[in-house]
């Protein structure tokens, strides 16, 4: 019987054996744990495959740069792949399961220092343990005002780890890679690299330019398997002047309304007189998120305006001005003074500022049970996002499910984001949600619709979606800086195997 619950694929009991005393030798027995109990979180899964698929063989906890030279030696040596996670929080996308059996966790979340914050210019330099509640507590005990840009799941995440997966917030800053800045990676042969002006020695530009000299590299290490990223730089938004914030809520009582909406709306969009990220909710969405309340529209939009007094007061003649024109009185519009402290209004309020929304919603407790994220991308064409929706709603229909989504609207981009909600206990349900988003995954590739983000089960497929030119290149850098394929193997399909 063997001492492990699985082994990396072509190692044998033997060698990972004396892996792992290395690895004990580095770091302590209580920071490489092999018994089952301490592997249980990273076996947590919410998507719908077999754990056995996607079980570790060990997980490791270090806690400084040079130790995570050190273990990629070892796994080097002995070719033991490492799976690396910043805190094991990737809800919806597989949580901290590796891609395939046998990999060794690296999970960073010990490497938690803020190691700078820079009022004056508004950035960040954070180790990748570093979670939004924790900046948040930071910024406030110091006194420091500045705002962050949160995922709707914020106070648990990694901010370096949300941030190289290239999530997004509600914000002006809600595409958090664009505004991330200068990274410390750890590459599989174990020296370390600063990207951008960071290799300059002394460097006083390191958080503020983004490009560097030469080729921009930081996108290699973003959705993928080619380093380890030890150090992210982030910038914060300065908050606008008292009365300078102005969230709002547009319901549209008509699943139909999908194309009209967005036309108004880009517009104001690209022209940055809604500067953030808005959220569209279907009404599935909003029942859920307020417990079971019925939702009161199909299309709830909220957004907010930034500014002077006076910029919100302008921009917001604007807003209301072009939705009431298109829709006249069809459309309900709730200010602050109209929501009166409802807690849906709320919740979105603190997410377009910034803030960290602790408290549990309907939709979170629905999503213990089992549930996977399908994450198109749409052009920001009303024709395309009405299309989508339609073609979603009927795929989830026909496998039993509910069309809970919501579509976050960038400048010219819609990120579709679309949950299926599921029992993991159940297996014929979590066999219907499997085959339910393999179906959305061939349809909407088949359609000329990219999938932005994917949990383990579906990352091949994903990949194979965007095309074998794309494949290859992966795979000719992949070989090229990490020839062991130690580094993450199966992560956003890219593998040497």
């Amino acid at each position: 019987m063997s001492n492990y619950i699985a082994l990396p694929k072509g190692v044998t009991e033997e060698t990972f054996t004396k892996a792992i005393k290395e690895y004990r030798t580095l770091l302590g027995e209580d920071r490489v744990r092999i018994d089952p109990a301490s592997l249980q979180s990273y076996l947590r899964m919410t998507f719908a495959e077999s754990e056995g698929l996607h079980r570790p063989s060990a997980v490791m906890y270090p806690r400084t740069v040079k130790e995570i030279q050190t273990v990629v030696g070892i796994a080097n040596k002995y070719k033991t792949p490492l799976w690396t996670v910043c805190n094991g929080e990737n809800e919806g996308y597989g949580s901290s399961s590796p891609a395939t059996q046998g990999q060794i966790v690296l999970d960073l979340k010990g490497m938690n220092k803020i190691l700078e914050v820079d009022q004056e210019l508004g950035y960040c330099l954070l180790e990748p343990g570093v979670t939004y509640a924790e900046l948040d507590q930071h910024l406030k005990k110091n006194k420091i005002n500045l705002w962050l840009d949160v995922p709707s799941a914020s106070a648990n995440v990694s901010v370096v780890g949300n941030t190289i997966e290239r999530g997004s917030g509600y914000t002006p800053y809600s595409e958090h890679f664009l505004f991330s800045c200068g990274m410390e990676v750890v590459l599989a042969d174990g020296s370390s690299l600063r990207t951008g002006m960071g290799g300059v020695p002394n460097s006083t530009s390191w958080q503020v330019f983004k490009w560097g000299y030469g080729p921009y590299v930081d996108g290699l290490f973003s959705q993928g398997n080619n380093g380890i990223v030890t150090k992210l730089g982030t910038w914060l938004m300065h908050p606008p002047p008292p009365g300078g914030y102005m969230p709002f809520c547009i319901k549209f009582p008509n699943v139909e309304m999908l194309g009209s909406i967005m036309k108004p709306l880009m517009p104001l969009r690209q022209t940055n007189i809604i500067p953030n990220a808005c959220a569209l909710t279907s009404a599935a969405w909003e029942t859920a998120c307020a417990n079971g309340r019925k939702a009161d529209a199909a299309w709830s939009l909220y957004g907010a305006i930034y500014g002077s007094p006076e910029q919100v007061a302008l921009n917001w003649s604007y807003v209301s001005g072009a939705f009431k024109g298109t829709f006249g009185g069809k459309i309900r519009i709730i200010t602050e003074k109209e929501a009166k402290g409802d807690p849906t209004f709320e919740y979105r309020k603190q997410l377009m500022m910034g803030g960290i929304v602790q408290q549990e919603t309907g939709l979170d407790k629905l999503r213990t049970r089992g549930y996977m994220r399908f994450s198109p991308t749409a052009a920001a064409r009303p024709g395309e996002c009405d299309q989508q929706v339609k073609v979603a709603t009927r795929i989830l229909h026909k496998h039993g499910f509910e069309y809970i989504s919501e579509l976050t609207v960038g400048w010219r981009d819609v990120r579709h984001n679309i949950d299926i909600i599921f029992d993991r206990t159940r297996p014929e349900t979590a066999k219907k949600a499997h085959k339910c988003y393999e179906e959305l995954l061939n349809t909407f590739g088949k359609n000329g619709w990219g999938i932005n983000r994917a949990n383990v089960a579906f990352m091949d497929k994903v990949a194979d979606l965007h095309g074998s030119s794309t494949r290859r290149l992966n795979r000719t850098i992949k070989k090229a800086l990490d020839p062991n394929n130690i580094l993450s193997p199966g992560k956003s399909g890219i593998n040497l195997e």
